[in-house]
């Protein structure tokens, strides 16, 4: 099969969407399809994701930031400072220009539509005709994430008849956190429907948000979760020789919308054995790990926490593996009840015992609880009880133990990227199905 993946993310650019686009595309190739890969570059992330994808199949063009004041003024914010200088007090950050921000965020709602990406649409939609000129694929694979990259899969389409497939790691304006005013929401809506009834199928990252999908378009929806992949853990577990029980927590903090009041309250609680924990987090987002420091300050307990910068994405992965507790910050608002986070299947990789904290009615709180990999709560005394058995275990100078295999069977890369190819082998075999609610897993 000759697959067109469209992926305004995708490696060397270090971002959770970068790494599904990557392993998707490397394991499509390794199974044996002749895939290629349309892709934007330079984007505004650190470069040092591997590209175990052939480069030859790679055409990565260039894009306009239609929204380069608001991108100025968001790093202006904080994104691209070093958290790790905040260490020591820092107070939440305040910018001297709210008006002239609140004037770069109607710019940007005014301009950047339906994206911040839609710079790339000219780009790449030549980069793909010249392209199709020369290689009919099968099918068009369109990753969103920015929802331009469906433009582009559909005005291909149109141009060339060839059948592609949406895949909306987050939905577009079913999203709950769609920020932008109701008429440009009419707007949007508009623009979406129009374009994704153009699809032959649709993916999506979990069965609540397929089952929206299905409710809104006549055709087959399936779900390919994220995953991890096993060989990029080291093939040897770090151990630490003191006796300090480290909670490790990698990637961004979303103020506002994520919080570990709970384990700094159950922190608070275990009085001096606290000095015997380490909480370090690893990110780049400045706002976030400013409200964390913030909430550990507020319960007495700053001392044990660690804030660092991020680092890149095997060394995250080596200090999953290496903690002894990894640290979920499950989002708080219960409309994201059918959003995974990317961060949990490679905590699920690393078969580390997870502290889940915040609500327990979500499908990530639920796949913990299946597989058995940790505990979910916002319950401190609870959360304490917790912390206290696993530091018994660390004064006994035992280390606690590896999660079994079992609690990540099924959820690797490639085992996920498996169902990918049945969904468009059937696809791609009946461009023109058209059933209703439809689930090819």
């Amino acid at each position: 099969m000759q697959i067109l993946l469209l992926s305004y993310f995708f490696p060397p650019y270090n971002i959770i969407a970068s790494v599904r686009a990557g392993k998707t595309a490397t394991y499509l190739h390794q199974f044996g399809h002749d895939v290629r890969v349309l892709t934007a570059q330079p984007l505004p992330y650190p470069v040092d994701l591997p590209v175990e994808f052939p480069t030859d199949r790679i055409f990565a063009t260039r894009w306009f930031d239609i929204s380069w004041p608001h991108t100025l003024a968001t790093r202006f914010r904080g994104r691209g400072a070093s958290v790790a200088g905040l260490v020591g007090g820092a107070q939440p950050l305040r910018s001297p220009y709210h008006l002239a921000i609140r004037l770069l965020d109607i710019y940007r709602i005014l301009l950047a539509f339906p994206d911040d990406a839609i710079g790339w649409f000219p780009f790449g939609w030549a980069q793909g005709e010249r392209l199709l000129k020369e290689w009919r694929p099968d099918i068009i694979v369109a990753s969103s994430g920015p929802p331009t990259s469906l433009l582009i899969a559909a005005a291909l389409r149109q141009r060339h008849g060839v059948p592609w497939v949406g895949e909306l790691r987050d939905l577009w304006t079913d999203n709950h956190y769609y920020t932008f005013p109701m008429w440009r929401r009419v707007l949007e809506t508009w623009l979406e429907r129009r374009t994704l009834r153009t699809a032959a199928g649709l993916i999506t990252v979990s069965e609540p948000l397929a089952q929206t999908l299905r409710l809104r378009y006549d055709v087959p929806v399936g779900v390919v979760l994220n995953g991890f992949d096993p060989t990029d853990y080291p093939p040897v577990r770090r151990s630490h020789p003191d006796r300090f029980l480290r909670i490790v927590y990698t990637g961004n903090v979303y103020p506002g919308k994520q919080s570990a009041v709970a384990l700094f309250a159950a922190l608070q609680r275990l009085g001096a054995r606290a000095g015997q924990v380490r909480v370090a987090f690893y990110g780049w987002g400045v706002q976030g790990m400013v409200s964390i420091m913030a909430e550990a300050q507020h319960y007495g307990v700053a001392s044990v926490l660690e804030v660092k910068d991020a680092v890149p994405h095997q060394e995250a992965l080596g200090l999953q593996r290496a903690a002894d507790v990894l640290l979920l910050l499950l989002w708080n608002d219960p409309r994201e009840r059918g959003v995974y986070t990317g961060k949990l299947f490679e905590y699920l990789g690393a078969r580390r015992p997870i502290l889940a904290i915040g609500p327990a009615d979500n499908v990530a709180a639920a796949l913990i609880r299946e597989r058995q990999a940790g505990i979910v709560s916002s319950d401190p005394a609870e959360i304490a009880d917790h912390l206290a058995c696993w530091l018994d275990m660390k004064e006994r100078g035992a280390d606690i133990p590896d999660l079994p295999e079992s609690v990540a069977a099924g959820l690797s890369r490639q085992e996920q990227t498996r169902r990918l190819e049945r969904f468009l082998l059937q696809i791609a075999g009946n461009p023109s199905v058209n059933r209703h609610n439809e689930r090819i897993l």
